[in-house]
């Protein structure tokens, strides 16, 4: 089973909406970008909860485009989550199979299983009210799967949750994923959900698809600025380009002068170079271990000067400025390195294999 979204388009005031993508069968796509840039509408879209201008839905070749919602065998976890609190849990899952006219004793073993799934056992009875924010969101997962759709959609349903808690149900969807062949769709704004979820992630920015691609690649090697700067693993410098051949394009940035080895693009009128936050390291104390260890030919010896601190999630960042411009670079030293005092110079090394350019964006600036 697979879906294929074509040119699918909305207009609401001056804002504009249009999606293309495809998501196999037992693929997890994660829909990311910014607040406001169209995620919700495009679900909303594709279930047919809002009719669209224009556009095809296929699932499995099959045209729903104008099939009303009921029709389509969707299932759609909200941000809300929309249980129904007069119906009790083993009832909120039972719903979708009731309406499709299952019999009671399959509603009920559809309940158990599902119940079993999201490790929910023996909370047939139980009233909504009572539930942890935890229960709840497995319940609305069970409920969504009990349904047996051909489609999965989820609009941030663990956005309400504590970390540690987030964590847990994502290791929980993550394992319910792997027993589901539906084609799924996550939306979310949050970098590490996309990364922990999506077999691939496509970037929504003013209502248009700016980038798709597996979610380590959009992460690692992004080919837009404005990946590059949503998902935050690296750094951007504006730089000059000094010579362009076989082995690579040769700029001058705030790094100095280096050779970014061929394969990604530039725009000539504003070429930016990525930097991302593995291709440098600490310390090159002993540039023979490191010439047996990681080939210190693509290896640059850097003294940049530490400027501050900062925890991300469960990482450690240092900022370090550069020699020529306030900009800064970061790197990742390890949750257990003292920091330096301000001003103080980094010896570092930047892995030049690593670089590379990504595509300005006006979204991104």
């Amino acid at each position: 089973m697979a879906l294929e979204v074509r040119n699918l388009t909305k207009t609401y005031g001056g804002f504009s909406l249009r999606v293309d993508l495809s998501v196999e069968e037992g693929e997890t796509l994660v829909l990311a970008g910014p607040s406001g840039c169209g995620k919700t509408s495009a679900l909303n879209l594709i279930a047919g909860i809002i009719e669209a201008d224009s556009g095809t839905i296929l699932i499995d070749g099959e045209d729903i485009s104008n099939l009303p919602a009921w029709k389509r065998n969707i299932s759609v976890v909200f941000q809300d989550l929309a249980l129904f609190p007069h119906l009790n849990v083993g009832n909120n899952i039972a719903y979708g199979p009731f309406i499709k006219g299952v019999p009671k004793a399959e509603r009920r073993r559809i309940v158990e299983e599902n119940l079993r799934t999201v490790r929910l056992p023996g909370y047939e009875k139980r009233r909504i009210q009572t539930l942890s924010g935890g229960e709840r969101q497995r319940v609305a997962i069970a409920r969504a799967m009990a349904a047996s759709p051909r489609i999965l959609l989820l609009d941030e349903p663990f956005s309400s949750l504590d970390a540690p808690l987030r964590r847990e149900i994502r290791e929980e969807f993550r394992s319910i994923r792997s027993r589901s062949r539906a084609p799924c769709i996550f939306v979310t704004h949050d970098r590490e959900e996309a990364a922990a979820l999506g077999n691939r992630t496509a970037l929504l920015s003013d209502g248009t698809i700016v980038e798709i691609n597996r979610t380590r690649d959009i992460f690692l090697n992004p080919e837009t600025e404005l990946s590059a700067r949503f998902f935050g693993m690296g750094t951007i410098l504006e730089c000059s380009i000094l010579d362009k051949s076989p082995a690579g394009t040769t700029v001058h940035s705030g790094l100095g002068t280096l050779t970014v080895p061929p394969g990604s693009a530039f725009s000539p009128e504003r070429p930016l170079l990525f930097i991302p936050r593995d291709a440098l390291s600490l310390d090159y104390f002993n540039p023979a271990e490191k010439i047996c260890a990681s080939g210190f030919q693509t290896m640059t010896p850097l003294s940049l000067y530490f400027q501050r601190a900062s925890f991300e999630g469960e990482r450690m960042i240092w900022h370090l400025s550069l020699y020529d411009t306030p900009r800064c670079v970061s790197l990742e030293p390890g949750l257990r390195r003292e920091e330096p005092s301000v001003g103080s110079p980094v010896k570092c090394l930047l892995d030049r294999s690593l670089l590379r350019f990504v595509l300005g964006n006006t979204a991104g600036s």
